[in-house]
């Protein structure tokens, strides 16, 4: 009596022909700026949920077997007191009080605005293509600053450009799609190209009626430029660990005297992703994959391709050579290289500085 099957809206239909399941219907969100919009307990975040885990392939039965998304899709969240090295965040914050930089953003401490900044733009230098975000996990002043509090505080009083601002200039400079749920504004409907509302579970297309109600465009930043992505180098000074290295739980490594907090990371879904990512930790360590001439992104995505076994034979690459002990190793489950360097850039003893020149 609960269950309500899906049906695609049919102006965001599509059709495709798979390898294994024939003609499937479905609806299909285009790349761009896409929101789900509805009341409380209709399905936003359950739908959303379901697309963040899109980057898998699923079990039969499973019902989610046909909702799939990029595989450079990332789930993006703000994350109180975690720790940033070495990041631009300048296309958010800026003019931060006494002088303070945030062309290239340290902190042990992080808040809601500036670590949600912070993952966003270090999902991009990992070579992010999709963002999802909820704004049930966002920081508010982050995402949005309305016309009131706009005449209150005077703009060079405020160092945070709205990401409602930048989700633009995201699109149009770095062709990185953001979809989003909102339930509490309407600010980003003046910028979205399609609008889903979920009504009691099922989804509907009010792209039109959004755009006859939004009032003005949107704020937009100086310029209507989004900014650079910094590119950074990883060092092996602080990769090793000075002690046992474990997965306590999906969400957290002990990583010798320190911890690598992964309950930012909403798209790992096996403790034993955790359990490989402690390892790739300590295989960064050994140094062996790091240069000053490479970025973290390519050493993560270098890596990755290993995991992978890309372009060699069954037993010789692939997950059993994270092993500590060289031999097989059944307990691993494959991270994205994404998750790897989130990972990293959680770790607080990483040295990671930005790279000369860019």
């Amino acid at each position: 009596p609960n269950l309500v099957l899906f049906q695609s809206p049919a102006s965001l239909e599509v059709t495709m022909t798979l390898p294994h399941a024939g003609v499937v219907h479905g609806m299909g969100i285009r790349r761009g700026i896409s929101l789900i919009v509805g009341g409380g307990f209709h399905g936003k975040s359950t739908l959303l949920q379901a697309l963040q885990v899109g980057i898998y392939n699923k079990v039969p039965g499973d019902g989610r077997e046909l909702v799939v998304c990029e595989p450079g899709a990332v789930k993006i969240r703000a994350e109180d007191g975690r720790s940033i090295k070495s990041v631009d965040i300048s296309p958010f914050i800026n003019n931060l009080p006494f002088g303070k930089t945030t062309t290239c953003f340290s902190t042990a401490d992080a808040s809601g605005s500036t670590s949600q900044a912070g993952n966003i733009m270090e999902s991009l230098e990992a070579g992010a293509t999709t963002l999802f975000i909820d704004e049930d996990t966002c920081a508010t002043n982050f995402m949005i600053r309305d016309a009131k509090m706009r005449k209150l505080v005077a703009p060079d009083k405020e160092p945070i450009t709205a990401f409602v601002a930048k989700v633009q200039p995201l699109f149009d400079e770095h062709e990185v799609s953001t979809i989003l749920v909102v339930g509490g504004t309407g600010d980003f409907f003046s910028v979205a190209d399609t609008v889903i509302m979920m009504d009691e579970y099922r989804a509907c297309d009010v792209t039109d009626r959004a755009k006859e109600l939004a009032e003005s465009p949107a704020p937009a930043a100086s310029g209507a430029i989004f900014g650079r992505i910094t590119i950074r180098c990883l060092h092996r000074r602080g990769l090793a660990a000075d002690g046992k290295v474990a997965a306590r739980s999906l969400r957290c490594i002990q990583y010798g005297e320190t911890e690598v907090e992964l309950s930012g990371i909403e798209q790992l879904v096996e403790t034993s992703q955790a359990r490989a990512i402690g390892d790739a930790l300590q295989r960064l360590g050994d140094g062996d994959l790091l240069d000053s001439r490479k970025s973290l992104a390519d050493v993560v995505q270098q890596l990755e391709r290993t995991l992978r076994g890309d372009g060699r034979p069954v037993g010789e690459q692939g997950l059993d050579s994270l092993s500590r002990f060289r031999e097989p190793c059944p307990f691993y489950v494959l991270p994205r290289g994404i998750e790897i360097a989130a990972a990293v850039n959680r770790l607080r003893t990483a040295e990671i500085s930005v790279m000369d020149g860019r």
